[in-house]
Protein backbone atom coordinates (compact mmCIF):
# COMPACT_ATOMS: atom_id res chain seq x y z
CA UNK A 1 0.00 0.00 0.00
CA UNK A 2 2.54 2.20 1.32
CA UNK A 3 4.57 1.19 -2.61
CA UNK A 4 1.13 2.51 -4.45
CA UNK A 5 0.99 6.08 -2.32
CA UNK A 6 4.31 6.41 -3.20
CA UNK A 7 4.28 6.11 -6.97
CA UNK A 8 0.93 8.59 -6.81
CA UNK A 9 2.72 10.74 -5.13
CA UNK A 10 5.56 10.45 -7.63
CA UNK A 11 2.87 10.92 -10.56
CA UNK A 12 1.12 13.61 -9.12
CA UNK A 13 4.08 15.99 -8.05
CA UNK A 14 5.28 17.42 -11.28
CA UNK A 15 1.73 18.35 -12.02
CA UNK A 16 1.33 20.04 -8.66
CA UNK A 17 4.91 22.06 -9.01
CA UNK A 18 3.35 23.10 -12.88
CA UNK A 19 0.41 24.10 -11.71
CA UNK A 20 2.05 26.35 -8.95
CA UNK A 21 4.81 27.65 -11.37
CA UNK A 22 1.67 28.69 -13.58
CA UNK A 23 0.16 30.07 -10.78
CA UNK A 24 3.12 32.42 -9.90
CA UNK A 25 3.85 33.61 -13.45
CA UNK A 26 3.19 36.86 -14.66
CA UNK A 27 0.13 37.80 -17.18
CA UNK A 28 1.83 39.22 -20.32
CA UNK A 29 -1.54 40.70 -22.10
CA UNK A 30 -1.38 41.27 -25.32
CA UNK A 31 -1.51 45.56 -25.76
CA UNK A 32 -4.28 46.18 -28.46
CA UNK A 33 -5.11 49.48 -30.34
CA UNK A 34 -7.30 50.36 -33.09
CA UNK A 35 -6.57 53.99 -34.44
CA UNK A 36 -8.75 56.17 -37.37
CA UNK A 37 -6.79 58.69 -38.93
CA UNK A 38 -7.16 61.50 -41.63
CA UNK A 39 -5.04 64.18 -43.15
CA UNK A 40 -3.05 64.95 -46.59
CA UNK A 41 -0.96 63.00 -49.09
CA UNK A 42 1.23 64.27 -51.57
CA UNK A 43 2.59 62.17 -53.97
CA UNK A 44 4.47 61.78 -58.14
CA UNK A 45 4.33 58.67 -59.94
CA UNK A 46 6.34 59.72 -63.27
CA UNK A 47 5.08 56.11 -64.62
CA UNK A 48 1.65 57.42 -64.60
CA UNK A 49 2.12 61.25 -65.20
CA UNK A 50 5.16 63.63 -64.14
CA UNK A 51 3.31 66.13 -62.46
CA UNK A 52 2.79 66.10 -58.36
CA UNK A 53 -0.76 65.36 -56.83
CA UNK A 54 -2.07 66.49 -53.52
CA UNK A 55 -5.69 65.90 -51.74
CA UNK A 56 -6.58 64.08 -48.67
CA UNK A 57 -6.28 60.20 -46.84
CA UNK A 58 -7.95 57.96 -44.85
CA UNK A 59 -6.50 55.27 -42.87
CA UNK A 60 -7.05 52.25 -40.43
CA UNK A 61 -4.33 51.07 -38.24
CA UNK A 62 -4.35 48.05 -35.28
CA UNK A 63 -1.50 47.87 -33.30
CA UNK A 64 -0.34 44.48 -31.28
CA UNK A 65 2.20 44.19 -28.40
CA UNK A 66 3.24 41.41 -25.98
CA UNK A 67 6.01 41.24 -23.43
CA UNK A 68 8.12 38.03 -23.52
CA UNK A 69 10.00 35.96 -20.77
CA UNK A 70 13.81 36.34 -21.94
CA UNK A 71 15.79 38.52 -20.27
CA UNK A 72 13.29 39.17 -17.55
CA UNK A 73 10.43 40.00 -19.83
CA UNK A 74 12.44 43.24 -21.41
CA UNK A 75 11.68 41.92 -24.88
CA UNK A 76 8.30 42.84 -26.95
CA UNK A 77 7.24 41.42 -30.03
CA UNK A 78 4.66 44.28 -32.18
CA UNK A 79 2.81 44.05 -35.47
CA UNK A 80 1.37 46.82 -36.88
CA UNK A 81 -1.37 46.53 -39.45
CA UNK A 82 -2.80 49.14 -41.73
CA UNK A 83 -4.77 50.00 -44.42
CA UNK A 84 -4.97 53.63 -45.84
CA UNK A 85 -7.36 54.89 -49.15
CA UNK A 86 -6.82 59.09 -50.16
CA UNK A 87 -7.25 61.24 -53.19
CA UNK A 88 -5.68 63.43 -54.98
CA UNK A 89 -5.50 66.69 -57.59
CA UNK A 90 -2.93 67.91 -59.39
CA UNK A 91 -0.99 70.43 -57.40
CA UNK A 92 -0.71 73.02 -59.90
CA UNK A 93 -4.17 73.72 -61.08
CA UNK A 94 -6.61 71.64 -58.89
CA UNK A 95 -7.36 69.94 -62.63
CA UNK A 96 -7.33 65.69 -63.09
CA UNK A 97 -7.70 63.20 -60.63
CA UNK A 98 -5.49 60.26 -58.63
CA UNK A 99 -6.71 58.06 -56.08
CA UNK A 100 -4.64 55.41 -53.84
CA UNK A 101 -5.03 53.20 -51.74
CA UNK A 102 -2.91 49.88 -49.61
CA UNK A 103 -2.32 47.94 -46.86
CA UNK A 104 0.77 47.53 -44.95
CA UNK A 105 1.89 44.87 -42.01
CA UNK A 106 5.06 44.95 -39.85
CA UNK A 107 6.31 42.73 -37.41
CA UNK A 108 9.22 43.94 -34.91
CA UNK A 109 11.16 42.43 -31.91
CA UNK A 110 12.41 45.26 -29.33
CA UNK A 111 14.69 45.43 -26.18
CA UNK A 112 13.45 47.64 -23.49
CA UNK A 113 15.40 49.51 -21.49
CA UNK A 114 14.90 52.07 -18.13
CA UNK A 115 16.68 55.00 -18.04
CA UNK A 116 17.65 57.44 -15.39
CA UNK A 117 14.86 59.84 -16.25
CA UNK A 118 11.62 58.43 -14.29
CA UNK A 119 8.83 57.09 -16.06
CA UNK A 120 11.06 57.17 -19.47
CA UNK A 121 12.12 53.67 -21.30
CA UNK A 122 13.48 52.87 -24.61
CA UNK A 123 12.96 50.23 -27.19
CA UNK A 124 15.12 49.34 -29.99
CA UNK A 125 15.32 46.53 -32.25
CA UNK A 126 14.69 45.02 -35.92
CA UNK A 127 11.86 45.01 -38.33
CA UNK A 128 10.13 43.13 -40.87
CA UNK A 129 7.64 45.36 -43.09
CA UNK A 130 5.78 44.60 -45.96
CA UNK A 131 3.92 46.86 -48.26
CA UNK A 132 1.43 47.37 -51.11
CA UNK A 133 -0.15 50.71 -52.66
CA UNK A 134 -1.94 50.62 -56.05
CA UNK A 135 -2.97 53.95 -57.83
CA UNK A 136 -5.09 55.09 -60.78
CA UNK A 137 -4.67 58.41 -62.89
CA UNK A 138 -8.03 59.23 -64.39
CA UNK A 139 -6.44 61.14 -67.13
CA UNK A 140 -3.15 59.42 -67.79
CA UNK A 141 -2.38 57.88 -71.29
CA UNK A 142 -2.13 53.90 -71.56
CA UNK A 143 -0.67 53.17 -68.62
CA UNK A 144 -3.13 54.77 -65.86
CA UNK A 145 -2.75 52.13 -62.78
CA UNK A 146 0.72 51.73 -61.19
CA UNK A 147 0.94 48.95 -58.58
CA UNK A 148 3.95 49.23 -55.60
CA UNK A 149 5.24 46.52 -53.77
CA UNK A 150 8.27 45.38 -50.98
CA UNK A 151 8.94 43.87 -48.77
CA UNK A 152 12.25 45.16 -46.49
CA UNK A 153 14.40 44.66 -42.98
CA UNK A 154 15.19 47.75 -41.14
CA UNK A 155 15.82 49.08 -37.64
CA UNK A 156 12.75 50.58 -35.49
CA UNK A 157 12.60 52.07 -31.73
CA UNK A 158 10.34 53.51 -29.30
CA UNK A 159 10.97 56.83 -26.55
CA UNK A 160 7.89 55.86 -24.02
CA UNK A 161 7.22 58.30 -21.32
CA UNK A 162 4.65 57.77 -18.71
CA UNK A 163 3.36 60.24 -16.22
CA UNK A 164 0.53 62.55 -14.64
CA UNK A 165 -1.31 65.08 -15.65
CA UNK A 166 -3.31 65.32 -11.94
CA UNK A 167 -5.11 62.54 -11.48
CA UNK A 168 -5.36 61.37 -14.98
CA UNK A 169 -2.30 58.48 -16.11
CA UNK A 170 -0.58 59.53 -20.05
CA UNK A 171 1.22 57.27 -21.38
CA UNK A 172 3.57 59.68 -24.51
CA UNK A 173 5.31 57.89 -26.93
CA UNK A 174 7.37 58.53 -30.19
CA UNK A 175 8.35 55.65 -32.58
CA UNK A 176 10.59 56.03 -35.58
CA UNK A 177 10.96 52.82 -38.03
CA UNK A 178 13.19 52.96 -40.83
CA UNK A 179 13.55 50.47 -43.27
CA UNK A 180 17.43 49.76 -44.61
CA UNK A 181 17.09 47.09 -47.40
CA UNK A 182 14.55 45.04 -49.13
CA UNK A 183 12.82 44.10 -52.40
CA UNK A 184 10.38 46.13 -54.36
CA UNK A 185 8.89 45.97 -58.04
CA UNK A 186 8.71 48.55 -60.45
CA UNK A 187 8.58 47.81 -64.53
CA UNK A 188 10.41 49.19 -66.90
CA UNK A 189 9.77 53.26 -68.01
CA UNK A 190 6.21 53.10 -70.56
CA UNK A 191 5.84 49.45 -69.73
CA UNK A 192 2.37 48.24 -69.02
CA UNK A 193 1.37 45.56 -66.80
CA UNK A 194 0.02 43.75 -69.01
CA UNK A 195 3.25 43.16 -70.33
CA UNK A 196 4.94 42.03 -67.35
CA UNK A 197 1.60 39.49 -67.13
CA UNK A 198 2.82 38.02 -70.23
CA UNK A 199 6.00 37.12 -68.41
CA UNK A 200 8.51 40.00 -69.20
CA UNK A 201 9.94 39.64 -66.26
CA UNK A 202 13.46 41.65 -66.78
CA UNK A 203 14.46 44.40 -64.67
CA UNK A 204 10.91 43.99 -63.02
CA UNK A 205 12.39 43.43 -59.18
CA UNK A 206 14.76 44.75 -57.28
CA UNK A 207 17.09 45.38 -54.47
CA UNK A 208 16.05 48.45 -52.50
CA UNK A 209 18.59 50.22 -50.69
CA UNK A 210 19.32 53.70 -49.68
CA UNK A 211 20.42 54.61 -53.44
CA UNK A 212 17.21 53.71 -54.95
CA UNK A 213 14.56 53.35 -51.97
CA UNK A 214 14.03 55.08 -49.01
CA UNK A 215 10.99 55.04 -46.59
CA UNK A 216 10.50 56.15 -43.29
CA UNK A 217 7.50 55.93 -40.62
CA UNK A 218 7.12 58.48 -37.89
CA UNK A 219 4.17 58.02 -34.51
CA UNK A 220 3.62 59.86 -31.69
CA UNK A 221 0.86 58.88 -29.54
CA UNK A 222 -0.79 60.21 -26.38
CA UNK A 223 -2.63 57.45 -24.18
CA UNK A 224 -5.14 59.23 -21.84
CA UNK A 225 -5.76 55.91 -19.49
CA UNK A 226 -9.54 56.03 -18.06
CA UNK A 227 -10.05 53.00 -16.33
CA UNK A 228 -9.08 49.68 -18.15
CA UNK A 229 -8.89 51.44 -21.61
CA UNK A 230 -7.20 54.92 -22.34
CA UNK A 231 -8.29 57.34 -25.27
CA UNK A 232 -5.38 57.34 -28.12
CA UNK A 233 -4.45 60.78 -30.23
CA UNK A 234 -1.68 61.33 -32.28
CA UNK A 235 0.55 61.79 -35.43
CA UNK A 236 1.47 59.45 -38.52
CA UNK A 237 3.94 60.70 -41.33
CA UNK A 238 4.64 57.86 -43.53
CA UNK A 239 7.17 58.27 -46.63
CA UNK A 240 7.65 55.85 -49.21
CA UNK A 241 10.48 56.82 -51.69
CA UNK A 242 11.43 54.71 -54.71
CA UNK A 243 13.80 56.23 -57.91
CA UNK A 244 14.32 53.16 -60.44
CA UNK A 245 14.05 52.31 -64.30
CA UNK A 246 13.99 56.62 -64.93
CA UNK A 247 10.81 56.25 -62.79
CA UNK A 248 10.56 58.53 -59.57
CA UNK A 249 7.80 57.65 -57.03
CA UNK A 250 7.07 59.24 -53.83
CA UNK A 251 4.12 59.20 -51.32
CA UNK A 252 3.85 61.21 -48.21
CA UNK A 253 1.59 61.35 -46.03
CA UNK A 254 0.27 63.21 -42.72
CA UNK A 255 -2.24 61.91 -40.53
CA UNK A 256 -3.97 62.88 -37.02
CA UNK A 257 -5.07 59.55 -35.30
CA UNK A 258 -7.89 59.20 -32.78
CA UNK A 259 -8.39 55.43 -31.44
CA UNK A 260 -8.45 53.57 -28.36
CA UNK A 261 -5.58 51.43 -26.41
CA UNK A 262 -5.55 48.63 -23.83
CA UNK A 263 -3.80 45.32 -22.08
CA UNK A 264 -6.27 42.50 -22.74
CA UNK A 265 -5.99 40.99 -19.45
CA UNK A 266 -8.13 37.37 -18.08
CA UNK A 267 -10.83 37.93 -16.29
CA UNK A 268 -9.82 36.66 -13.30
CA UNK A 269 -6.95 38.85 -13.35
CA UNK A 270 -7.71 40.53 -10.01
CA UNK A 271 -8.43 37.17 -8.52
CA UNK A 272 -5.17 35.30 -9.42
CA UNK A 273 -2.70 37.90 -7.46
CA UNK A 274 -0.22 37.10 -10.61
CA UNK A 275 1.85 39.82 -11.19
CA UNK A 276 1.35 42.05 -14.78
CA UNK A 277 4.13 42.46 -17.05
CA UNK A 278 2.75 44.57 -19.41
CA UNK A 279 4.70 45.75 -23.05
CA UNK A 280 3.93 49.61 -22.86
CA UNK A 281 2.14 51.22 -20.02
CA UNK A 282 3.91 51.65 -16.91
CA UNK A 283 1.02 50.66 -14.97
CA UNK A 284 0.55 49.01 -11.41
Amino acid sequence: MKRILYILALLILPFTALSQEVATRPQCPVFTAVEFEGGGSRLIDTYLTPYSYSGWNIGLNVELMQALKPDNYNWVWQQLIGLNYGSTRLSISGAGLTIHGGANYSFAMMHRSNTPIEGLQLYYGGNISLMGEGLENYHGGNNPISVKADISLGFTGMAVYSFALGKLPITARYQLTLPVVGVFAQPEYAESYYEVWLGNYNNFLHCGTWANRFDIDNRITIDLHMGTWALRMGYHNRINTTYENNNRYQLVLHNFTIGFSGDILSLDYKKSNRPIVRALYNLP
